[in-house]
């Protein structure tokens, strides 16, 4: 079965305009699912205190209780880890994972002039840490998988083990090229709105104009949809 694994920054973005979380999940069905590590991130999200959520986590956390209501009512599955077997170590791969997670973060820390906490991104990194392993084993068993992300410190390390890997961009994008296609500079629009605080796209990964999120079908082809 394909599977296309969400992230919390992702999802929670998405949750921001409701309606869009409808549409992919209604485009996706049951193969978008998420690990136990990022529902119970979620979770823990949605926890927070009204009187702790602050101007910077606020939207957030709000987009979480949005999600929260969608892993209640079963429109979202959580799935365990993968069994390991002779040729798949789980643990091992876990540990593989977080270690060039935490690599990342160190380098861009070092670059910045900032030190890194090593327990902080570890618990930072749990979630795409457990992701990128379930999406590496349905690889390595030569099934079809997809991560959905806006890390680039996750793209970069999912890629390297054969991941393909879609952002918020690609993924909206998608709804513009469906039978009855959402207005291009609608997505645009929408796509801005929800990356405005938190689940940043990567530069070199930004849509830059609404023709980013139009079908380009002439004859059978589209670089969105093929």
């Amino acid at each position: 079965m394909y599977r296309a694994w969400a992230d919390t920054g992702l999802l929670c973005a998405l949750a921001r305009r409701p309606v869009l979380l409808d549409k992919i999940l209604d485009l996706y069905g049951a193969s978008l699912v998420v690990t136990q590590a990022v529902a119970a991130e979620i979770r823990r999200l949605s926890g927070t205190s009204e009187a702790q959520r602050t101007p910077q986590t606020r939207l957030l956390c709000s987009g979480a209780d949005t999600v929260v209501r969608y892993l209640n009512d079963g429109r979202i599955a959580e799935c365990p880890l993968p069994t390991g077997s002779d040729t798949f170590d789980t643990f091992d791969k876990l540990d593989q994972v977080l270690r060039k997670l935490r690599g990342i973060d160190a380098a861009a820390a070092e670059r910045a002039g900032r030190t890194t906490d090593a327990v902080a991104s570890a618990h930072k990194h749990a979630g795409e840490t457990h992701s990128i392993v379930c999406a590496a084993r349905i690889v390595e068993l030569g099934g079809k998988t997809v991560l959905l992300t806006n890390d680039g410190g996750a793209i970069t390390v999912a890629e390297s083990y054969g991941i393909p890997c879609k952002d918020l961009g690609q993924l909206l994008a998608e709804l513009g090229c469906e039978a009855d296609p959402m207005d291009a500079a609608d997505l645009f629009n929408s796509f801005n709105e929800v990356t405005r605080t938190f689940a940043t796209v990567p530069a070199y990964r930004q849509p830059t104009a609404a023709s980013a999120f139009r079908c380009l079908k002439h004859g059978d082809t589209c670089r969105l949809c093929g």
